[in-house]
């Protein structure tokens, strides 16, 4: 499919599929601080931020504006999860453990992956799962307190775990689309979207939920993560995970929940345990370094 009208093409034509990775990164880092901004119960947040997310990648990718077909839908329950459980999640424990628990899919990724994509991990990949390992598992060690932003960390922090998983799915789905060429990770994202609006809402009820008019500011914040932190995010992320096996995009994009939970810091004051700022330094060193190691084999 010739797509050189892509938004997203033009902006970077040149851009490496990495680097298109950690610029998504960047984009979704911004949803921890953000999501605490908006006085929407959770999910009638992560549905609205659906909606808009779903029209913004209908515009940026012309090959996501198709009928969901059955290998399509099949992406739906992981979308939802990965999305909508994270928001939950960051609504009850700090946006450091939420975003950090949920990057446990490269944990996910080594025991799935085999099985679903006959994709092994390299030895580099298993020695950055170590480093990644060590430092999640300083925040398990960190002791979680009561906050203002975080009323349920541990029951948030399983959340959170499950949408890790959710996560990890998605990603492998997401690269076993990629292979038939036809563009269809475009139009599972933007119908993952579309479809979490009508479900997030639908479930309110069931969880105690009522929406709620809210504010212009609560509006603005749902229209700036609808359209950039997830429909601009996501479209940079399908047109990089065909590049790039579905570990190497996971481990790449652990630059994330660092900076999710730095801007969490400055915008609420969310501290996080010594601990897990040392687990954050180590997490973003092992893949910093495990990317110029990659980059030396390939030369």
């Amino acid at each position: 499919m010739d797509d050189r009208g892509s938004i997203c093409d033009n902006l970077a034509p040149s851009m490496p599929p990495v680097f298109r990775l950690m610029l998504t990164a960047a984009l979704f880092a911004s949803g921890g601080a953000l999501l605490k901004a908006c006085d929407f119960p959770s999910l009638q947040r992560a549905g609205v931020r659906a909606a808009i997310a779903a029209a913004a990648i209908f515009v940026l990718l012309p090959e996501a504006r198709r009928w969901p077909n059955a290998r399509i839908l099949r992406l739906v329950p992981a979308y939802f999860g990965a999305t909508v459980l994270f928001v939950v999640a960051n609504s009850l424990t700090t946006a450091a453990n939420a975003i950090f628990l949920q990057s446990a899919a490269p944990l996910w990724i080594v025991l799935l992956g085999p099985l679903l994509l006959h994709e092994k991990p390299s030895r580099l990949d298993v020695l950055t799962l170590l480093g990644v390992g060590a430092g999640m598992g300083l925040f398990f060690v960190a002791p979680t307190e009561v906050q203002a932003t975080a009323p349920n960390p541990r029951l948030g922090d399983w959340i959170a775990i499950a949408s890790g998983l959710s996560y990890a799915l998605l990603l492998l789905g997401m690269r076993w689309l990629s292979r038939a060429g036809q563009g269809e990770q475009s139009a599972a994202v933007a119908w993952g979207n579309a479809l979490t609006f009508p479900i997030a809402l639908a479930l309110m009820p069931a969880f105690g939920q009522t929406p709620i008019v809210g504010s212009g500011g609560d509006w603005a914040v749902i229209l700036v993560l609808g359209t950039f932190q997830v429909g601009l995010a996501y479209a940079i992320l399908v047109r990089a995970i065909a590049f790039v096996p579905a570990m190497r995009a996971s481990l790449v994009m652990m630059i994330e929940p660092v900076l999710n939970s730095v801007v969490a810091w400055l915008v609420h004051g969310e501290r996080p345990h010594w601990l897990a700022g040392l687990g954050g330094v180590l997490i973003l060193g092992t893949v910093a370094t495990t990317a110029v190691l990659a980059r030396r084999a390939r030369d």
